[in-house]
């Protein structure tokens, strides 16, 4: 079997070869190409090259749970953890320096996207682990990389170049907002068609007004002078964004129209959740990042602070939540001071140049607590609960080891409870029945509410997940058992209720609201509504199916759109395999947030609808490196973001918010921001070679070599003459940001 997968692959596949590495310690990671047999289905070869000078013992990489086997009998792979592996072989002892090892290894499904690719490789020796600078080959070598053949036909999920010449064509316009409008769109701008002197900063004058209405202002624009008249506690963020609308407006000549412009926006949460958790942005990054999102109106950062991979901030009463959970490496058991290894890392849980690792000390989360509040935005922290708290479950047993306190063990011992979770975990969930998770959550809730005190920074809410806790999560807990017999319990979903009901008590005790995932207020009981529901300030509905949203609005949550298919970002833009991201919840491109209206996300009566208290754009981590990769996520998506959550129907067409994309792309370019940019078209035409983009901007670098572009390669100037060219390929480069690869073959 082994055998004619090899065969099928490299029918499928150009010659593999070892490549240029020389440097010490370096693995270069390239794929043989997808093959598919009617016996075994869709496969792929991963060939690792390894070059070290001294002998090692594993090849240990991160990578999203997949079936693997290796082609060589004499290796073997072990699953460290769901995403993190390790290969082992008789032949690692014969490593010398410029003798190349190549391990192959035959992978179960296709690969589509280079977000599914291995990262975080290194070397093992003597069981510690072993830095070594990565290389990973592009998949679009050849499409045998990344097309998917299949029973049906050859699944290609690339986008070649005349689709994308037409699908810039249709995109391109020549509409840029008017005067004072752009993102959000103000209720109303009037004209008085008079021309003044741009006012700036120092002409500014903010008067106090009340009014029901959510971050109300009037601003008039007369002369030299700038009034503002707005209800906001926290009106710079304001006079900021309109200064920019006011440099907009200018003419050469320092000229502005003399309006009267006046917004205030329909939902009172305006939020971005950014996931730290799972890998790690600075502080210097994350204020970069609430400076973005102020400049768009948004008000609540959501902030993904604790899951199965990360505990991100500190809290002295537990110092083991940050000494263990935000730290990651290589080790093979559950009892080192460290998580283990996943998504990115070197293997080392002291690296600090690494995502892996990294927390917020208690000055820092002050910090950013107070820089956020300047800009009129609110930090919800989260911290999953009770799945997705691996981290939180290994640095309660670290404790419990090291001090003999069992008091705050979230699992116990003797639980045989056999379960997956949609991320591959099988011991990941607090147990309900046990004391520990209580006095767990109410030290964090203490702890929290304390930090908030010192920054002087109201706690607005602590969301406490409530998500995916699979079936069968608690049935080998004798604990957990008994509790669901001594309260008459026909189900554990009712388990997970009371887990639910305690936290929320705790909440109220403490005098602070709690938030949660759509698992909180879907399928409950009557007494748990009537228990819960006073306490919960926000409901984040996030599954594409079902009439979730409009059933947790009329049970009387407040209800915040948060769907996968219109604004999760850390889903890929496009079905290229160049493009990153995840592709579970499906294509969301920056068109998606725009269509996320309240009559869309959440149907029913106007009663139902007064309950949609805010939306939320979701950045889950897993593929994130990078404040540049959060920004090429977020940017423009947060545009639609936006202007949905200041104008719950619809405002701007496809046409005139791609014209306000096209202009805003100017600011953050001279901001130095990485966004994503659509690919440049190419086609054939009489003869010609052509390229556009979408943009009408930016720079179309070219090669007809078959290599990737890049910001040296020729400039497309005009269209070139077909003879004698065998391909295309193409990129489009735009201050800091660049496409993906389009590929045009006339062969």
């Amino acid at each position: 079997m082994t055998s004619k997968i090899l065969l099928a692959v490299a029918a499928a596949a150009i010659a593999a070869t070892a490549g240029d590495v020389s440097a010490e310690n370096t693995i270069t990671w390239e794929t043989l190409g997808n093959a598919y047999t009617s016996e075994t289905g869709n496969k792929y070869i991963q060939r690792f090259t390894i070059e070290a000078d001294t002998p090692f013992d594993r090849l240990a990489f991160c990578m999203f749970k997949r079936g693997m086997t290796p082609a060589n009998p004499a290796d073997t792979i072990i699953e460290i953890l769901p995403g993190y592996y390790a290969v082992a072989s008789g032949r690692f002892a014969q490593a010398s320096a410029g003798v190349p090892l190549t391990v192959d290894i035959i992978t179960d499904g296709a690969l589509r996207n280079i977000s599914f690719i291995p990262d975080g490789m290194h070397l093992v020796a003597d069981g510690r682990p072993v830095r070594a600078r990565n290389i990973r080959k592009s998949i679009i070598s050849h499409s045998a990389r990344y097309t998917a053949p299949g029973a049906d036909g050859r699944a290609d999920g690339m986008i070649y170049g005349p689709e994308a010449y037409a699908v810039n064509d249709s995109l391109r316009t020549s509409l840029r907002p008017a005067p004072y409008q752009g993102i959000p769109t103000p209720k109303s701008v009037k004209l008085s068609g008079k021309s003044v002197t741009r006012p700036d900063a120092s002409q500014v004058k903010v008067i106090r007004v009340s009014d029901p209405r959510h971050d109300y202002w009037r601003a008039r624009i007369n002369g030299r002078k700038l009034t503002v008249y707005t209800n906001s506690a926290t009106p710079d963020a304001i006079v900021a964004s309109l200064l920019a609308r006011i440099d907009d407006a200018a003419t050469a000549d320092g000229k502005v129209p003399a309006a009267v412009i006046e917004d205030w926006a329909d939902l009172p949460y305006r939020g971005l959740m950014i996931d730290v958790a799972r890998n790690f942005t600075g502080t210097g990054d994350m204020k970069s990042l609430i400076d973005l999102m102020a400049s768009y109106g948004l008000n609540v950062l959501h902030f993904h602070v604790g899951d199965d991979e990360g505990w991100r901030v500190e809290l002295p009463e537990l110092p083991e939540l940050t000494q263990v959970g935000a730290r990651r490496g290589y080790t093979l058991t559950d009892d080192a001071p460290f998580l283990k290894q996943i998504y990115s890392g070197d293997g080392n849980p002291d690296a600090t140049d690494t995502p892996a690792n990294g927390y917020y000390t208690v000055d820092e989360y002050i910090d950013l607590l107070r820089y956020a509040k300047a800009r009129g935005i609110d930090i919800i922290p989260e911290f999953d609960t009770p799945g997705h708290s691996r981290a939180a479950i290994r640095a309660m047993e670290h404790r419990y080891r090291s001090t003999g306190d069992a008091s705050l063990r979230l699992i116990h011992d003797g639980d045989t409870s056999r379960y997956t979770t949609a991320q591959d975990f099988h011991d990941n969930i607090m147990n309900p029945a046990l004391d520990g998770p209580y006095k767990f959550w109410d030290i964090v809730m203490g702890s929290l509410i304390d930090t908030y005190a010192k920054a002087g920074v109201p706690l607005r809410a602590i969301h406490v997940g409530g998500d995916e806790v699979p079936a069968h999560a608690w049935d080998g807990s004798e604990a957990a058992n008994r509790l669901m017999a001594d309260k008459g319990m026909k189900h554990q979903r009712e388990l997970h209720a009371y887990f639910m009901e305690r936290v929320a008590e705790i909440a109220a005790r403490r005098g602070v609201k709690i938030a949660g995932w759509q698992e909180v207020a879907l399928d409950h009981s009557p007494e748990y509504n009537a228990t819960v529901l006073p306490h919960v300030a926000a409901v984040n509905c996030w599954t594409s199916t079902g009439d979730y949203g409009r059933q947790i609005a009329s049970q009387g949550y407040p209800l915040i759109l948060s769907n996968v298919d219109y604004l999760y970002f850390d889903q890929t833009h496009t079905s290229h395999p160049q493009e990153p991201g995840l592709t579970w919840g499906g294509i969301v491109d920056e068109f998606s947030p725009l269509h996320a209206t309240v009559d869309r996300l959440c149907p029913g009566d106007a009663d139902t609808q007064a309950r949609v208290q805010g939306i939320s754009g979701q950045l889950f981590a897993e593929t994130v490196r990078s404040r540049a990769m959060i920004e090429r996520y977020i940017l423009p998506r947060m545009l639609g973001l936006a202007e949905r959550a200041h104008n719950t129907t619809a405002t701007l067409s496809d046409a005139e918010y791609f014209g306000a994309i096209t202009a805003e792309m100017d600011h953050w370019a001279a901001d130095g921001r990485n966004f994503f940019l659509r690919q440049p078209g190419i086609r054939l035409h009489d003869g010609k070679i052509e390229m556009n983009d979408a943009y009408d901007k930016g720079e179309i670098r070219y090669t007809l070599d078959g290599s990737e572009p890049t910001r040296d390669s020729t400039l497309y100037t005009a269209p070139l003459d077909a003879a004698g060219i065998a391909g295309v390929r193409a990129r489009l480069f735009y201050g800091p940001a660049e496409s993906v690869t389009t590929i045009f073959d006339l062969n």
